[in-house]
């Protein structure tokens, strides 16, 4: 619950994000094209059925009807993606965007995109890719004194570490974010820091009086407005708490509230975290075939949303329902499902911690070993001291050792700078080598390239060639050209019939030999 909360409320931010300046390099949308272009959209939301290659045919369609525009539609396309949880396409056309913004010179919406790709991996459970992404995008905003795009991202920071349990550091984040946010006199970005924060102390288990605290205040903002979309967010919230407080009736009502308003906004990501509390609810009230009923669906929605946390929650529930009417086959079935989409989660978060873990050893271990030598110092100081008598008689013993040492010293300084203009040399000799390799392969890409111009291949048809010559296989192809796979095969049928072969080996061996 807290997760998917935390998660959509953020995407709902950083998807505003693009929309609080006008594009700089684009001119003004006539009206007329406007119109269109809503028509257009409109059509593409809700006739959304089919495969990702028939949808990426249908967005590209938009996309090279307002070419002038291909950005703010590519942001846009985006958007209608993510409302239909299809995150693998959302993060292809906020990447599309990102690409464009980063050629056209314009950081402020390249980082918007950079932050928006980050909550899409962040969503997959890849943390260390979105966390890439957001300090990238932070350092941009910070240097263009963006304070309320910073404070978004110290947000979205407050979160990845929320995700792995380090909770006093996402409080850090989350106040950094709160304190911007007052700052600029916003209190509807501060509504949703007071409910980021209720959240830590809600998972922390031992504030929920703090937690509750919090979520009220963020649902005193809301409230101002009836028909706020985050206000069946804080509500489902707030029911939580209540039930983890043991009142059911202000629970059950809240939740009803709740599931009523998404359905009627179409909130499918929010409705499975309803659910799941509303089964939770039916466990406690002991009306257990309901409860299963109802984490099934939270489970089924949360599959389709991709949301792997509120399906494991969910699954949590669904197996303490089955024990409770004592179907422990079933429950069974799910707890190793359970234990595997668990284990797909941590896995990522134990890397997160094993890293953090080897930074702060090897600290210690550094640290740890400079005191070893302080220590060995100190000692043998003291050895000097107690052998001053000894040092005195023997000085002239010492004087020769010195010079035998000195002079051992300056063999070594001139053999270690004879061996530094040795590497010198070698280092000079493999830079030319590698110049002249990369030289090579250049040319030979050049008149490859040359060659198959004879076969009148189109440009996309000339690139898959190149690629198929290099030994890449058609998935990693379509990964390379921002294609599907199906899109590859037909280029790859084409190009057999302009070549007339049977086979990539033969194309390849042909484009070559041409």
């Amino acid at each position: 619950m807290r997760y998917l909360f935390i998660i959509f409320f953020l995407v709902a931010i950083t998807l505003s994000c693009s929309k609080e300046d006008k594009e700089h390099a684009e001119n003004p949308m006539t009206a007329k094209d406007s119109i269109l272009l809503s028509g257009l959209l409109d059509h593409l939301s809700k006739n959304y059925f089919g495969d990702n290659d028939h949808l990426t045919k249908s967005s590209d369609s938009i996309i090279s009807f307002f070419q002038e525009h291909e950005a703010e539609i590519n942001v846009k396309i985006a958007h209608i993606h993510f409302s239909k949880a299809n995150y693998f396409l959302t993060e292809y056309y906020f990447e599309q965007a990102a690409q464009y913004y980063i050629k056209n010179h314009l950081p402020d919406k390249y980082a918007e995109q950079l932050t928006n790709i980050g909550v899409i991996k962040e969503m997959s459970g890849s943390y260390t890719e979105a966390t890439e992404k957001y300090f990238k995008a932070l350092e941009i905003f910070d240097s263009l004194n963006l304070e309320l795009k910073s404070s978004m991202v110290y947000n979205n920071l407050g979160i990845v570490y929320q995700q792995l349990k380090e909770n006093e550091k996402a409080l850090e984040y989350y106040n950094k974010s709160l304190l911007i946010s007052k700052k600029l006199n916003r209190p509807d970005i501060s509504a949703k820091r007071y409910n980021n924060i209720a959240a830590v102390y809600e998972e922390s288990g031992k504030n929920i009086d703090s937690s509750l605290y919090y979520y009220h205040k963020a649902h005193k903002i809301w409230l101002k407005d009836s028909s706020n979309r985050f206000l069946p967010i804080v509500e489902n919230n707030i029911g939580y708490i209540y039930l983890l407080k043991n009142e059911l009736t202000i629970a059950d009502s809240l939740f009803k509230k709740a599931l009523s308003f998404c359905l009627k906004t179409g909130q499918k990501n929010i409705i499975s975290q309803i659910l799941r509390n509303r089964a939770k609810l039916l466990i406690v009230q002991k009306k257990y075939t309901r409860a299963i009923l109802t984490a099934e669906k939270a489970i089924s929605l949360a599959q389709n949303s991709s949301n792997k946390e509120v399906q494991l929650e969910s699954l949590k529930v669904l197996i303490e329902a089955l024990e409770k009417i004592k179907e422990f086959e079933k429950a069974n079935e799910k707890l190793k499902e359970y234990y595997q989409l668990q284990e797909e989660l941590s896995g990522i978060e134990q890397k997160k911690q094993i890293n953090q873990l080897n930074i702060q050893y090897q600290v210690r271990d550094k640290e740890h070993k400079i005191r070893i030598l302080e220590l060995e110092n100190t000692v043998q100081n003291r050895k000097l001291l107690q052998q001053g008598l000894i040092i005195f008689v023997l000085v002239f013993i010492l004087v020769g050792l010195f010079f035998v040492f000195r002079l051992q010293k300056k063999n070594n300084q001139l053999k270690l700078l004879q061996m530094h203009r040795d590497i010198a040399d070698y280092v000079s000799e493999l830079e030319e080598i590698k110049e002249q390799n990369n030289q090579s392969k250049e040319l030979c890409a050049e008149n490859f390239k040359n060659k198959i111009k004879s076969f009148d291949l189109t440009e996309r048809e000339e690139e898959v060639l190149i690629l198929i010559s290099k030994g890449y296989k058609n998935s990693e192809i379509a990964e390379k050209m921002f294609v599907s796979i199906n899109t590859v095969k037909t280029h790859t049928k084409n190009l057999f019939i302009k070549l007339d072969v049977r086979n990539r080996t033969e194309a390849a061996r042909k484009a070559k030999l041409s």
